[in-house]
């Protein structure tokens, strides 16, 4: 039901190498120039958030969000961190950065 890939779990492994370690929380983020997608960023847990242990650091989702996207999967490709679930916010537009494809 949430699952984060190897390349995910070494980069992110690296990232905190000399950082204290915090929650992250995967979350839409509508701001975007290619439109809504999921995202993952460092975040405190909170009432009412759904918590996955995985390699060592702690996921948060708010519950209730993530009953309606399950399964997740946290990966990391193309120098940037995605996150794939069962419910598709659209793709991004090639010329802005959206990472496209990584399955």
């Amino acid at each position: 039901m949430f699952e984060v890939t190897e390349s995910a779990r070494q980069e992110l492994k690296a990232f905190f190498a000399d950082k204290d370690v915090q929650p992250l929380r995967v979350f839409l983020k509508t701001n975007t120039c290619g439109g809504p997608r999921l995202v993952v960023g460092m975040d405190e847990q909170r009432d009412g958030d759904r918590t996955f242990e995985v390699g060592g650091l702690t996921y948060v989702v708010e519950h209730g969000f993530f009953e309606q996207i399950k399964p997740v999967t946290v990966d990391f490709c193309n120098n940037t961190f995605t996150v794939r679930a069962a419910v598709s916010f659209g793709e991004g537009c090639s010329g802005c950065g959206s990472p496209g494809s990584c399955a």
